[in-house]
């Protein structure tokens, strides 16, 4: 009785690896770590809940949690107005992780059906610092410091937001 039990629950870990590991279900028990999106303004909201969930679960006050979602914003914009023409054609990366009482965004935009990480090699090996191209005014007062690089149809633009003290 006892060897069928034990058969029973590894046949029941075996599947849900299994199923976890085709499907994605895992993805349920482990955070967010990015969101991919298009790149339009339209997926504002979906930018703002993503961060606004980081914030809660640093359990950063609000000043701190509306400088991080502003300067989220502001990239978005910036990038998505950047497009132009080619709206839609190119998808957003962002990811976000804690860094000695700041928070680290990253957005990648890159084009459409590539893969991000492909994609953030060639930024690696041929990117060039961008000055200041984008129109980052208002980012200046919620960041303490950006960085954009460019190269072909690629964007990554780094931000760090410090925490209200």
């Amino acid at each position: 009785m006892m060897w069928m039990a034990i058969a029973i629950v590894a046949v029941l870990a075996l599947l849900f690896v299994l199923v976890s590991f085709f499907f994605g279900w895992g993805e349920w028990l482990r955070r967010r770590r990015n969101i991919e999106m298009s790149l339009d303004a339209g997926v504002r909201h979906l930018l703002d809940e993503y961060l606004n969930e980081f914030a809660r679960r640093l359990g950063w006050e609000d000043e701190s949690t509306g400088r991080l979602r502003s300067a989220g914003e502001e990239v978005l914009m910036s990038l998505a107005g950047q497009d132009g023409d080619t709206s839609g054609l190119r998808r957003l990366r962002v990811s976000v992780r804690q860094e000695k009482g700041a928070a680290v965004m990253e957005f990648l935009a890159a084009p459409q059906g590539t893969n991000f990480e492909e994609q953030i090699k060639l930024l690696e090996k041929h990117a060039v610092p961008v000055e200041q191209e984008m129109s980052l005014r208002l980012l200046s007062h919620y960041a303490s410091s950006v960085r954009h690089r460019h190269y072909h149809l690629n964007d990554l633009v780094t931000v760090r937001v410090e925490r209200s003290r």
